[in-house]
């Protein structure tokens, strides 16, 4: 079962063989004009559009093998609009916060006030607090803004953003290079370590995050090692340059007619250390003063609920959060309106046959926000309150197909074949022993009777003696 070039599990890995879709949830602020009127007294309102359908088909690339049972790699992601399954066209409108002017305020946060009076000058003259742009140019189509062509033109190190537009998805489709290099784990030489991601872009403590929390592991999602004693679950995700932590579900679950453990997100996935301080890391940087390490926030962490993925994401103020602020805390439901979160909708699951370790069912949910606050020297936003804003949510969806089922069932039922055949074929072995015993002990008696026989009438000189004789000489 271990990963290699010829076993049978390459090829489905190499490109997925099941159908995959993501489907797309945009938020469009319904009461924008009235915030940027009335900021401290409007409570932005949310409509959800969608979903958006897209099918998604993944290859690797750029393979190569190596000598310490791993394997290094690139993936292309296609996503190709299902216009029958979608609730909406790629020309549908959006409007929400201007995700461009709140990066570069958000930026220069830290930077000289005279720094800052001039480039917020430059975003007022610019820029809206809010765009209007339609679902095709949010996704992979992108849009240009003179801001980010004059930031991109200042060649400073503080403003290096590698993208001509601005799109949620742009410009991932077909990319080879935009998800990273990947390092995994091939279980040849231990099974348990199967799928498992050992490092990413060469690193195994990336920079985005401080201690365990920057430890690259956990499985990519399409290989999974045998999970029969295992309580949790890690998912690596290059989109938030981190592992999810998944936990055993308590509830039976099954599919195909296989029964299957699901592993869900908790409250504990998206915790920056409110609730457990383990997860602390997430937003805080170890720092030495005098001879003492200590653990302290570059930022103030946010409420429980949401990951800070701004250093991965070129400096933006951007959160994740399971959809509707599933599982957050509640105050983030408290300064917006439109949002209602399910755990049947919402919920973040995979589920995996235990014995294979190969999934079942995959719901992979995640929303993205932009966090909205002052700052002192802009003119843009020196007036808005805290709140964070959520953009969009999308579900990565992906079901195991009738035939790969049969396969796995077929998997799942080899030790038992094997037991079987094995007590067949010794059940066999042990019937034709006994029997041969039976055919040896039975020829041994009857030879001892025709000895007798032979004795008795050699005694009487009868004609039968000759004959019998005769017939042992022939048989001879």
């Amino acid at each position: 079962m271990g990963l290699t070039s010829q076993s049978e599990s390459y090829t489905m890995w190499e490109e997925t063989p099941i159908p995959m879709f993501i489907e797309v949830y945009f938020f469009n602020w319904t009461n924008a004009a009235e915030f940027q009127q009335r900021p401290q007294e409007v409570v932005p309102e949310f409509a959800e559009l969608g979903p958006y359908i897209f099918s998604e088909h993944h290859t690797k690339v750029n393979i190569v093998w190596n000598d310490n049972n791993t394997v290094t790699f690139q993936q292309v992601r296609r996503w190709h609009f299902d216009p029958e399954r979608s609730n909406g066209t790629l020309r549908d409108e959006i409007t929400n916060i201007n995700v461009i002017a709140v990066t570069v305020e958000y930026m220069i946060r830290h930077f000289n006030p005279v720094v800052q009076i001039i480039v917020d000058t430059l975003v007022k003259n610019l820029e809206p607090l809010f765009v209007t742009k339609t679902v095709g140019q949010l996704m992979f189509e992108g849009y240009e803004d003179e801001l980010l062509n004059i930031t991109a033109a200042l060649n400073v190190s503080e403003f290096q953003v590698p993208m001509d537009k601005f799109g949620w998805f742009y410009p991932r489709n077909n990319s080879p290079t935009y998800d990273g290099v990947f390092n995994m784990h091939t279980g040849t030489d231990n099974l348990n370590l199967l799928g498992i991601m050992d490092a990413w872009n060469y690193e195994q403590y990336p920079p985005y995050y401080d201690g365990e929390c920057a430890r690259i592991t956990g499985s990519t999602g399409e290989l999974f090692p045998p999970l029969e004693n295992v309580d949790k679950v890690a998912l690596f995700a290059p989109e938030l340059c981190s592992s999810l932590d998944l936990v055993k579900s308590d509830d039976p679950y099954s599919k195909h007619g296989l029964e299957a453990y699901r592993f869900i997100g908790d409250d504990r996935a998206l915790d920056n250390g409110t609730k457990y301080p383990d997860n602390r890391c997430y937003c805080a940087k170890r720092q030495i003063i005098g001879t003492h390490e200590i653990s302290a926030c570059t930022e103030e962490c946010a409420p429980s609920g949401v990951r800070s993925i701004s250093k991965c994401r070129f400096g933006a103020p951007a959160y994740i959060s399971f959809p509707h602020f599933y599982k957050a805390d509640p105050s983030y439901l408290l300064n917006i309106r439109g949002l209602n979160p399910k755990q049947d909708l919402h919920e973040f699951y995979v589920a995996v046959e235990p014995h294979t370790g190969i999934p079942l069912d995959v719901k992979a949910r995640v929303q993205i926000n932009i966090l909205l606050r002052p700052y002192k020297n802009s003119k843009l936003f020196n007036n808005v309150p805290k709140v964070m804003i959520p953009m969009l949510w999308f579900t990565q969806s992906a079901e195991l197909s009738d035939n790969l089922a049969d396969l796995t069932k077929l998997l799942v039922s080899l030790p038992a074949i094997g037991w079987v055949t094995f007590f067949g074929l010794a059940g066999i072995g042990a019937l034709l022993i006994i029997c041969g015993i039976v055919i040896t002990l039975r020829r041994g008696w009857d030879g001892d009777d025709s000895d007798k026989l032979l004795a008795n009438d050699s005694s009487s000189g009868t004609p039968v003696v000759r004959e019998v004789e005769r017939n042992r000489e022939e048989e001879k």
